[in-house]
């Protein structure tokens, strides 16, 4: 019994040995007494957070251009373009060295031309070997002519290993289909084929030019087919779309026509051509270069001047106001080459220079705030004379005569689109 006893007891203490031992793997005792216990927290990898991966910059894609847009052109490599045509290709070449040296580029234009010749004439010429173009280059700044009425076609091309050779259709033959063709022949594809077996360059580019419809026509072809204006632009349209490209007769389209179009719509309206058919000396012939240079790949953001005076028919010197219109006329033509975007009615406007006039030992000196966009300034005393008219870098005028009682005006001078803008009279300070 005794024996028993001690058997239980001794199982009891064992049993109370393991308790506190359990206790004790779980929770400490501080020097106060108070436990400390802390809960076990375990780490659940499903409900962690995990760590962004870094965003990899997308890569650039390559610029490959489109039916109506070359890829971009390289601005360090001189970039050689022949524009074939007539009197409208003499329009829209006329500006495109300055327009794509003053983007940044390096170009060699050249123009090879017969007045008033069609698809069907072009073709003739070029496969009868006829000397019977005008031929110009532009590698300088000025036209240099080398025949005149006097060039093959075949000359002309062989003359540079071309990038870009460009075509068109006689101005209103080209809104009849029939006229890009003799039966089943595409005058197009033809004439595209002629100038790659003739140019050295076996990457040259075949591009059309969609030329513009004619403002005013009386010529009793013009008058037999067509109602006006739009009526022509619209048979353009359609006629490109089925002549050349739907039968791929062209590496790229042009749609100078459109842009023109769409420039008609804007507040300078029916002042881009100087005949009813081809285009005005300054602005219509910008336009139409800067839609040539952009679809040749040409990015037109750089162009910051409108300098038509290198021109022998044309003086005028342009507000760089235009250029955000002419280059939206021109990006909206490639976006919608078949459709008129219509553009702003509302002309920029110069701001008012400011004048301050001070007396000088020699008269009295008056200085003003450059105004963006003006082409020249114009001083004015208060007997209305006309003091000085300056260049469009100039911000003081001193006038020798002058005393503290003369008032004076300023004029920010605009352009035959653009009014001028006058500063308040103002007196000397005394």
């Amino acid at each position: 019994m005794r024996r028993a006893l001690s058997l239980l007891l001794l199982l009891a203490l064992l049993l109370t040995g393991c308790a506190g031992g359990q206790a004790d793997s779980s929770a400490s005792t501080d020097n106060s007494g108070e436990s400390s216990a802390q809960p076990v927290v375990y780490e659940d990898d499903s409900s962690a957070e995990a760590e962004p991966e870094p965003e990899e910059e997308p890569e650039e894609e390559p610029d490959e251009g489109s039916l109506y847009r070359l890829a971009a052109a390289n601005p360090d490599t001189l970039l050689k373009i022949l524009v074939v045509g007539n009197s409208f290709s003499v329009d829209s070449s006329e500006f495109l060295y300055e327009v794509a040296t003053d983007a940044g580029y390096q170009v060699l234009v050249g123009n090879l031309n017969r007045s008033s010749t069609p698809l069907a004439d072009h073709w003739g010429y070029a496969k009868n070997d006829e000397a019977v173009y005008t031929y110009r280059k532009n590698g300088d700044g000025s036209w240099e002519t080398l025949a005149k009425k006097s060039a093959t076609m075949s000359e002309a091309l062989e003359d540079e290993d071309w990038d870009i050779i460009l075509f068109q259709q006689q101005s209103y033959q080209a809104g009849v289909a029939s006229t890009y063709r003799h039966g089943e022949t595409s005058y197009v594809a033809q004439l595209a084929d002629f100038a790659r077996a003739h140019c050295s360059n076996e990457a040259v580019k075949i591009g059309w030019q969609m030329t513009w419809s004619l403002r005013e026509c009386t010529e009793r072809y013009y008058v037999k087919r067509f109602t006006g204006e739009l009526d022509l632009y619209e048979k353009i349209c359609a006629a490109v779309q089925t002549e050349v490209e739907d039968i791929d007769a062209a590496d790229f389209i042009i749609a100078t026509g459109t842009a023109i179009q769409n420039a008609r719509s804007s507040y300078l309206g029916d002042t881009l051509d100087r005949d009813g058919k081809h285009l005005s000396y300054d602005l219509g012939r910008y336009l139409a270069a800067m839609s040539v240079a952009s679809a040749c790949g040409i990015d037109l953001s750089g162009v910051d001047r409108l300098d038509t005076s290198v021109s022998s028919k044309s003086q005028t010197t342009l507000s760089t106001l235009h250029l955000p219109l002419l280059r939206q006329c021109v990006a909206d033509a490639e976006q919608t080459p078949y459709v008129i975007t219509r553009q702003s009615e509302t002309a920029p406007t110069l701001e008012q220079p400011t004048l301050t006039v001070q007396a000088a030992e020699n008269g009295q000196t008056l200085t003003w705030t450059a105004v963006e966009g003006a082409t020249g300034y114009e001083v004015t005393n208060g007997s209305g004379e006309v003091l000085a008219t300056l260049d469009a870098e100039a911000t003081a005028y001193t006038d020798e005569t002058g005393t503290s009682h003369t008032k004076y005006r300023v004029a920010a001078l605009g352009d035959d689109y653009l009014g001028d803008a006058f500063s308040p009279w103002v007196y000397s300070e005394r």
